[in-house]
């Protein structure tokens, strides 16, 4: 009795434990899921105030694919206007080997930069496409704005103080003219200064963005299209091959035509008789 109440119970913790990592198996799928999922990292211009972001997004697409994916990323960017979101360059070419590639570049408001990247990503998605490579790139332009602020503002402090010294001295004297060379140099340091920040404050006011589109080929599996490839080597094959032939006629016929004519003018008349010249009168016998 005791054996059988023992086995239930062992029974019964066993199918327990089975429940709760079934359980946790349920539960950990969907992160794991989560984690494989590619997608732009969730940074945003509120999270990073005065960081200047770049986003360059790879990619691949069926090789027919691609025309509508850029041209849909095009029209999304169109659609926003020209003070949300510029198209700054395109392209689109097709190699020897048939295999496509294209590019687009954009510049937008960095307050929706992020959230169209992954739109377009869903695009590609859409498109049986995938991402294969996303690059983030960032300069802290507010702190660059910052130190070149603080040293235009000593820099517009020397001017003032030699100003001052200027209104000092008598005009035409060395120190006074010492003094005006030392002031537009001051000025012309204070314009590029004024230039850099400016150079930043655009850096922060737009965000670059480029797309770059792979082909993959006609047959799935491969980077190109081996029936293609087949027969590009087919073709380049027969024409190697007529290409020795062609040649070699071209110096066997005029080789042949040469033999042929001195055949034919050993066989001459006159050349028969230069022959008989040549060996002399024969000698009969008794």
């Amino acid at each position: 009795m005791n054996s059988r109440f023992n086995l239930i119970v062992s029974l019964g913790t066993a199918a327990l434990l089975l429940c709760s990592c079934s359980k946790n198996n349920g539960t950990n799928e969907p992160q794991r899921e989560a984690s494989d999922t590619s997608s732009p990292p969730n940074i945003s211009p509120s999270a990073a105030p005065g960081v200047a972001f770049n986003y360059a997004y790879d990619f691949s697409l069926a090789d027919d694919k691609i025309a509508a994916t850029q041209e849909a990323h095009a029209s999304a960017c169109e659609n926003l206007g020209l003070a949300r979101c510029r198209i700054t360059g395109m392209s689109y070419s097709v190699d020897q080997a048939q295999q496509v590639t294209a590019e687009l570049n954009l510049k937008l408001d960095p307050m929706i930069a992020r959230q169209f990247g992954k739109s377009a990503q869903q695009t590609v998605v859409g498109n049986d496409g995938k991402l294969v490579r996303l690059e983030i790139g960032s300069s802290d332009e507010g702190q660059a704005i910052e130190q070149t602020s603080r040293q235009k503002s000593e820099t517009s402090s020397q001017i003032a103080q030699l100003q001052q010294e200027l209104a000092k001295t008598k005009p035409g004297s060395n120190a006074h003219a010492n003094l005006l060379t030392q002031i537009q140099a001051l000025r012309e340091q204070a314009s590029e200064q004024s230039q850099r920040i400016a150079t930043s404050q655009a850096t922060l006011a737009s965000t670059p963005m480029a797309f770059n589109y792979y082909g993959r080929g006609g047959v799935p599996g491969f980077r190109g299209n081996p029936l293609h490839e087949a027969w590009q080597t087919l073709v380049m094959t027969v024409v190697t091959i007529v290409g020795i032939l062609l040649q070699a006629l071209a110096v066997l016929v005029p080789l042949g035509v040469l033999i042929a004519l001195i055949i034919a003018l050993w066989r001459t008349r006159p050349m028969r008789s230069v022959r008989r010249w040549v060996k002399g009168p024969q000698e009969t016998s008794d």
